[in-house]
């Protein structure tokens, strides 16, 4: 083979290794940092009485209210 071929194909191979590395970190790095949201969330939550409210905005501007031994008018698990 022509050398220029070679080392073409070689700074591709090395040029895609990296790339699918920097995608495979930077993917594992979101899922961590979700974790770490939701588990901060969680103790949030445990540390509130019951009867109160948490709302949480997202960044997409959805909201999630979360009621802490409040009343689900029959959605979800409980003594209805």
């Amino acid at each position: 083979m022509n050398a220029i071929a070679v080392m073409s194909l070689t700074a591709g191979v090395i040029a895609w290794v990296g790339r699918t590395l920097y995608v495979w970190l930077r993917g594992r790095a979101a899922i961590q940092i979700i974790q770490l949201h939701d588990r901060g969330l969680t103790h949030r939550v445990q540390a509130l009485p019951p009867g109160s409210r948490l709302v949480e905005r997202r960044a997409d501007r959805s909201e999630v209210v979360i009621e802490v031994g409040g009343y689900f008018g029959g959605r979800g698990g409980g003594d209805d």
